[in-house]
């Protein structure tokens, strides 16, 4: 089915997404990374789309911390192309998908800071894609409490931070709860504002919900495991899925243990990818083996809804999805490399 909806230059913006679709690394490629070092595969990514970068923080890292530089920069770099491209209305649903980059690099500082991590890395491991300008950002890190920068954060509209979830932050340094609240509001607002009363939005919005429900079974599953009681596990459960109603996802809050969350899966449209890594789960019990199929079957979500309509959003979000996907594929495997884990196991974690 075709569809170039109103409002945006979809045939010209989806026509430039799929050339850039075809220097995507193939499954050989990452073959290929699973047996190199983290130089040789640096210098491979120094003959590919990501050698300006390569070239421009070889100066001042190397290794893996390159590598992982790099990607996100060439990351940040081809978001802000493709929304420079997009016009009307359709440049503004690229916009309200981009938002999610302001919670990542909202995390990303917030992590840097309680790690004592350096200002100029968190800087350049930011990904400026989403509303909030890279000096604004940038202020942020130069910050010097957790204090500055809760004050300054509760002041952004768009997240409606919570006085008592700021002060977790300051007090404790933990995020977990902060992240989990900031993921849950972006997608109740992007539901809310994207509302299907015509055909393009209709079609974002039904894939969202998707997007919701891969959430949900993430923070569900991530919030079980740690037993934590169900009224706290609410909390950060977003209203709105496609297949997982809060009634359903509260009542597996509550069961006992995860089996009834593997069983609820068992009956989703997205069971027969799920199906060997639920498998696995049941036998290896790593959480890991579940969250990468969940990341795994919504990356075959997109690309499903990308094929059905060519001339839509959905191919442009697709393409980003798996631009974030090879980037983190990429990450994943040069820290790996740098930590001598096994090949096996690093391909285990990959969304491919």
């Amino acid at each position: 089915m075709l569809f170039a909806g109103s409002g945006g230059n979809y045939a010209y913006s989806c026509a430039r997404v799929k050339a850039k679709k075809r220097f995507l690394l193939s499954q050989d490629t990452y073959s290929r990374l699973l047996v190199m070092d983290v130089h040789e595969i640096g210098r491979f990514l120094g003959e590919t789309q990501y050698k300006e970068e390569i070239t421009r923080f070889g100066s001042r890292y190397s290794g893996a911390s390159l590598i992982e530089v790099a990607v996100t920069r060439n990351l940040g770099q081809t978001y802000m192309e493709i929304l420079g491209y997009t016009t009307g209305h359709l440049h503004e649903m690229v916009g309200y998908y981009l938002h999610g980059w302001d919670i990542y690099n909202v995390k990303t500082i917030l992590r840097g800071k309680v790690s004592s991590v350096r200002e100029d890395e968190i800087i350049d491991t930011l990904v400026p894609a989403g509303s909030l300008s890279e000096e604004y950002l940038k202020s942020i890190v130069a910050m010097g409490t957790l204090q500055e920068i809760m004050d300054s954060l509760s002041k952004v509209p768009a997240f409606r931070i919570e006085p008592d979830i700021a002060r977790e932050v300051i007090d404790t340094g933990r995020l977990a709860a902060l992240e989990d609240y900031l993921d849950k509001n972006r997608y109740y607002d992007m539901l809310k504002s994207v509302s299907p009363t015509n055909k393009a939005d209709a079609l974002l919005r039904q894939f969202l919900r998707r997007e919701v429900d891969a959430t949900n079974l993430k923070v569900l599953l991530k919030m079980r495991a740690d037993r934590l009681p169900e009224e706290q596990i609410a909390k950060y459960l977003i209203p709105g899925g496609m297949e997982f109603t809060l009634e359903t996802l509260r009542a597996l809050a509550s069961a006992e243990g995860l089996s009834p969350i593997l069983d609820e899966l068992e009956h989703s449209e997205t069971y027969k990818v799920m199906k060997p890594a639920i498998d696995r789960f049941r036998g290896d019990k790593k959480l890991s083996t579940l969250t990468v199929a969940i990341d795994k079957a919504a990356l075959r979500t997109s690309e499903k809804f990308a094929h059905f309509y060519p001339l839509s959003i959905l191919p442009i979000i697709n393409y980003m999805i798996l631009k974030k996907a090879e980037v983190d594929n990429i990450r994943i495997i040069a820290r790996g490399k740098q930590s001598a884990l096994a090949s096996k196991i690093i391909e285990e974690l990959l969304v491919v």
